[in-house]
């Protein structure tokens, strides 16, 4: 199992800052500041924070604060916009149901004036046929009255006719 390079790296760090102070007086080093170049950079710290603040750090938290009041101006926003999308879909839910039931109570309206109208065609059909019915009934029974009528008539002729040959004489 291979050991992480970090840590072969830490006790590296720890020898190294350990023989520093050695080396350091081992070379001439000083490691005791120059008061005077401390002072200095104090001073020009001091000096520079007005106008980086004025000139860098200002100006960019007043973007920052722009931005977020945009995001949550955006967000405030979009849950207005999404509170009336919801309160309009409820209100077109509302009217679109009414008109639902506006439609159904007219399409019963509609269907049960449909079978009214049926009903009344019906009846009048019924009535003529009947009576169509009734006119053939009639004209077929004047037809098979004038047809007895006529074959009684022939019947007898017929007979007359046949006694006639029959009997060899006149009937």
């Amino acid at each position: 199992m291979r050991a992480e390079p970090s840590f072969w790296l830490t006790p590296g760090i720890i020898v190294a800052l350990l023989a520093a102070p050695a080396s350091a007086q081992a070379a001439d080093l000083n490691l005791i500041p120059n008061m005077v170049v401390v002072a200095t950079n104090i001073v020009l710290f001091l000096l520079l924070i007005y106008p980086v603040n004025k000139l860098l750090v200002s100006p960019f938290l007043r973007v920052l604060d722009e931005r977020a009041e945009r995001t949550s101006g955006a967000l405030a926003q979009s849950e207005r916009l999404r509170d009336e999308a919801r309160g309009s879909q409820a209100d077109l839910e509302a009217r679109l149901a009414e008109a639902r039931g506006r439609a159904a109570a007219r399409r019963n309206e509609i269907l049960a004036a449909g079978e009214a109208q049926e009903r009344a065609e019906l009846a009048v059909v019924r009535e003529e046929s009947e009576r169509t019915v009734n006119e053939v009934r009639r004209s077929v029974q004047a037809e098979l009255a004038d047809a007895r009528g006529t074959l009684q008539t022939d019947a007898r002729a017929l007979a007359r006719e046949v006694a006639t040959r029959i009997l060899g004489r006149a009937i």
